[in-house]
C-alpha cells in the first residue's frame, strides 16, 4: 500500500526533501532526455513529484503528465493542476531589475526592464520577455 501524500501545498513542496529544478535540470541532461517526470518517496513516506523539459512546450508537457501521475496517486485535486514557471527573464536568476537612479523624488526606474548577467557584458533586456536558452529560476 502506497504512503498517504501530503494533503496542502506547502506540504507538497516539503519541509523533508526538496528537489529543485536545477537538480531535476541536471538528470533531463545527464539521460538526454527531452521531458522528465520524477516521483521519490522521502524517509517519512511523502512522496514527491517533480517534472522539467527542456522547453517552454516540454515544460508544459512534462506537467501535464506530472499532474496526471499525481492524480493517479490519490493526491488531492488541488495539487493536481501544477504548471510550470513562465521562462521569462523576470523569473530568471541571472536577471537583475534596474530601478534607475534614486533621485529626490524616488526611483527613476520602475523596474521593469533589467539585465541578464549571463553573458560577460550584462545584457538590457525587458522583464516579460521570454528568456534564453540558458535560463535558471530563481530560487
Amino acid at each position: 500500500m502506497l504512503p498517504c501524500p501530503r494533503t496542502t501545498r506547502q506540504q507538497a513542496k516539503g519541509e523533508g526533501m526538496k528537489i529543485t529544478i536545477p537538480e531535476i535540470k541536471a538528470i533531463r541532461e545527464t539521460i538526454g532526455g527531452t521531458h522528465v517526470v520524477l516521483y521519490a518517496v522521502d524517509t517519512e513516506g511523502n512522496m514527491h513529484v517533480a517534472t522539467h523539459g527542456e522547453t517552454a512546450k516540454q515544460a508544459g508537457e512534462a506537467a501535464i503528465a506530472g499532474n496526471k501521475l499525481k492524480a493517479a496517486l490519490g493526491w488531492p485535486d488541488n495539487l493536481c493542476h501544477d504548471k510550470p514557471l513562465p521562462r521569462i527573464h523576470e523569473n530568471c536568476h541571472f536577471y537583475e531589475k534596474d530601478w534607475g537612479i534614486h533621485c529626490f523624488n524616488g526611483w527613476s526606474g520602475d523596474g521593469t526592464n533589467g539585465h541578464c548577467h549571463l553573458e560577460p557584458k550584462k545584457e538590457w533586456v525587458k522583464g516579460e520577455e521570454i528568456a534564453c536558452r540558458h535560463f535558471e529560476p530563481k530560487i
